[in-house]
């Protein structure tokens, strides 16, 4: 059985999660303001986040511990899907899985992560930063600059592993 003070706790954290999707709703109209598909969901680890799935990447903003938390990320589907050669080719998936985390250790700046998407049989790249409420006015121009540069880094990433 709960106790008070684990209910009071399991309390504050529902009121914050509300708080959070409120502080949002300005996010979500800035975004469909500028003609992206947004929307608000709860991602994979039960925090409020809106979503917008652009033919550039995904962008998804949730509140952060001093702002908002913005990140945008994307895979580059079949690097190898060239190759006619099954055997071949999953080689090549296989040294690209391998060598992918040293080459965007020496490529990557904070915030930025890559890894080897098994679905799409490509490279993925996330890149988050922190902005605060103050500039929620531009967020979808600082998420745009965002997308260019993870689809900047995805290209450069591609090319060293296929050299």
């Amino acid at each position: 059985m709960p106790t008070e003070e684990h209910s009071e706790g399991r309390r504050d954290e529902i009121v914050q999660r509300l708080s959070d999707r409120e502080a949002l709703q300005p996010v979500l109209a800035e975004l469909t303001s500028a003609g992206l598909y947004a929307y608000i969901t709860v991602d994979d680890m039960s925090r409020w986040t809106v979503a917008s799935d652009t033919e550039f990447g995904r962008i998804d903003v949730r509140v952060g511990a001093d702002g908002l938390e913005l990140e945008v990320w994307d895979t580059s589907p079949g690097l190898y899907w060239e190759e006619e050669e099954d055997h071949r080719r999953e080689a090549f998936e296989r040294l690209a899985r391998v060598s992918l985390p040293a080459v965007a250790r020496g490529m990557l700046d904070a915030g930025q992560e890559a890894w080897w998407d098994e679905a799409d049989h490509g490279v993925g790249v996330r890149i988050r930063c922190e902005l605060p409420f103050a500039r929620r006015e531009q967020i979808t121009a600082i998420a745009q600059r965002q997308l260019e540069i993870l689809n900047d880094t995805i290209a450069l990433l591609e090319r060293r592993l296929v050299e």
